[in-house]
C-alpha cells in the first residue's frame, strides 16, 4: 500500500474485549511498554490490553464522563479530555481522579462558533510537549488551541473560526512531533496546519479528508486517519464533493501524501467506516480506532454493515 512501508490486517484483535462491533471507541493510545489504553465512549471508561488485545484493567468508570480523548503522561497518570464536561481530568494508576481543571461551556451558543473562547468548550484531545506541559484542541464548541505548562497553567492560546491561516473547523487532534512542532487535525477545513510551540504557523497540509487523528514513527513519517465525506457534504476547502469512505494516509514531513490505506466502499475488509483516533506502538504497528457504531446507527446501516471499533495492522517492513 505505500512505498514506506506495509501493513497487514490483524484480524480478530481485542477479540475478548467488551463487543467492538456494537461500541465506540473515541481515542485510542499506547504507553512505553507497548499497553494498549482504549477509551469507551458507551461506557464511559478506560480498558487498558496487552498489545495482542488481551484486557487488563478498566480505569474511570463512572469519573471521565463524556470523553473524547486520552494521553498516558509516563508516570502512571492519564489524562483524560472529558468533551461533554468541559475539562481535563487526571487519573491516577487505580484510575482516581486526581485532579481536573476547566470550567466550562465558556462558549455560551454551544456548537456554534463565533470567536475564539477561553477553554473549555467541548475539548478533543491532549498531547504532551517535549518540554513540559502539554496542548489541548478546544474543539467542538470553539477553535482554539491551548499551551499549559506542567503546573496546569494555562501559558497562550491561538486560534479562531474559520478557514484562514490559523483559523480552525474542528481542531479534532493535537500532536506534537519529534521537532515540537504542533500538528493540528483542522477536520472541517481538510487540513493539518503546523505551528511552533508558540502557535505560529509554520506550514499547512491540504491533500488530507477531514483528518481525525495523527502520529509520527521513529523514521519521521507520519500517519493521519480520515473521516468520510458524507452525500451533500461541503468543504471549505474543495466545495461540494462526492461521498467518499473514510481512509488511513501515510505523510513526509513536509505534508507529500506517501501511500494511503482506504477501500472503496465501508463494506470491505477491514472497511473503515469513521476512523477517529491512531497510535503506533514501539515496532511501527497501526492501531486505528473508530466511532463507527455511531456513524452506523446514523445511517440506519447498522443491521447491513458490521464494523469493528479497532483495527490492528502489523508492520512487514
Amino acid at each position: 500500500m505505500s512505498s514506506v512501508a506495509k501493513f497487514e490486517h490483524v484480524s480478530g484483535w481485542g477479540a475478548t474485549l467488551p463487543d467492538l462491533t456494537v461500541q465506540d471507541v473515541s481515542d485510542i493510545a499506547i504507553d512505553a511498554d507497548d499497553n494498549v489504553y482504549l477509551l469507551y465512549r458507551d461506557l464511559s471508561a478506560v480498558i487498558v490490553t496487552t498489545p495482542d488485545g488481551t484486557h487488563e484493567r478498566t480505569l474511570g468508570e463512572g469519573a471521565i464522563g463524556h470523553a473524547h480523548g486520552l494521553a498516558p503522561a509516563g508516570d502512571g497518570r492519564l489524562y483524560v479530555v472529558d468533551e461533554g464536561g468541559h475539562k481535563v481530568r487526571v487519573l491516577d494508576a487505580e484510575g482516581t481522579v486526581v485532579d481536573e481543571f476547566g470550567s466550562g461551556p465558556t462558549n455560551p451558543n454551544g456548537r456554534t462558533v463565533d470567536r475564539g473562547y477561553p477553554p473549555f468548550s467541548n475539548p478533543t484531545r491532549l498531547d504532551f510537549a517535549s518540554a513540559g506541559g502539554f496542548f489541548v484542541s478546544d474543539g467542538y464548541g470553539n477553535s482554539r488551541v491551548h499551551r499549559y505548562d506542567a503546573d496546569h497553567a494555562l501559558v497562550r492560546s491561538w486560534g479562531a473560526p474559520g478557514s484562514g491561516p490559523g483559523e480552525f473547523r474542528i481542531p479534532h487532534d493535537v500532536f506534537v512531533d519529534s521537532a515540537g512542532r504542533v500538528l493540528v487535525c483542522d477536520r472541517e477545513n481538510d487540513r493539518i496546519q503546523v505551528f511552533t510551540p508558540d502557535g505560529d504557523l509554520v506550514d499547512v497540509w491540504t491533500d488530507l479528508r477531514r483528518p481525525q487523528g495523527v502520529v509520527q514513527d521513529a523514521a519521521g513519517t507520519y500517519y493521519v486517519c480520515e473521516g468520510a465525506w458524507r452525500a451533500g457534504h461541503v468543504s471549505p476547502l474543495h466545495g461540494t464533493v462526492e461521498p467518499a469512505p473514510s481512509r488511513l494516509s501515510i505523510v513526509a514531513g513536509d505534508g507529500q501524501v506517501l501511500g494511503r490505506l482506504e477501500n472503496d466502499s465501508i463494506d470491505e475488509s477491514p472497511g473503515f467506516v469513521a476512523a477517529h483516533s491512531i497510535a503506533l506502538d514501539s515496532a511501527g504497528n497501526i492501531y486505528v480506532a473508530e466511532v463507527c457504531a455511531t456513524i452506523l446507527r446514523r445511517a440506519g446501516l447498522q443491521d447491513t454493515i458490521t464494523c469493528t471499533a479497532v483495527k490492528k495492522f502489523r508492520r512487514l517492513g
